[in-house]
C-alpha cells in the first residue's frame, strides 16, 4: 500500500516551476506596513477595557435593595414639616 501511496504522490507532487510574479509578491509582503494600525489599535483597546470595567461594576453592583425604592406617602411627608 505504502508503494502505490509513494508513486501516486510523486505523480501529482512533481517540482514545477513557479510563476514569474511571485518574487515581486513575496518581496511586497515583507515591508513593514505604516503605523497606521498600531494607532488605530490602542484606542480601540482602551474603549473595550472601559466597556468590560463598565459592565463588570454594573454587574458586581447587584440589585438595588427594595428599601432604598420604598414609596412614600406625600401626605404624610407633607405633614411631618407643615403641622
Amino acid at each position: 500500500m505504502s508503494d502505490l501511496l509513494d508513486l501516486e504522490l510523486s505523480h501529482h507532487l512533481r517540482p514545477v516551476e513557479a510563476p514569474p510574479e511571485l518574487w515581486g509578491r513575496v518581496v511586497e509582503a515583507q515591508r513593514p506596513r505604516g503605523r497606521a494600525a498600531s494607532l488605530f489599535a490602542l484606542p480601540m483597546a482602551a474603549a473595550l477595557t472601559l466597556m468590560l470595567a463598565g459592565a463588570l461594576y454594573v454587574i458586581a453592583r447587584g440589585q438595588p435593595s427594595p428599601e432604598r425604592y420604598r414609596a412614600v406617602d406625600p401626605t404624610a411627608e407633607c405633614m411631618r414639616c407643615h403641622t
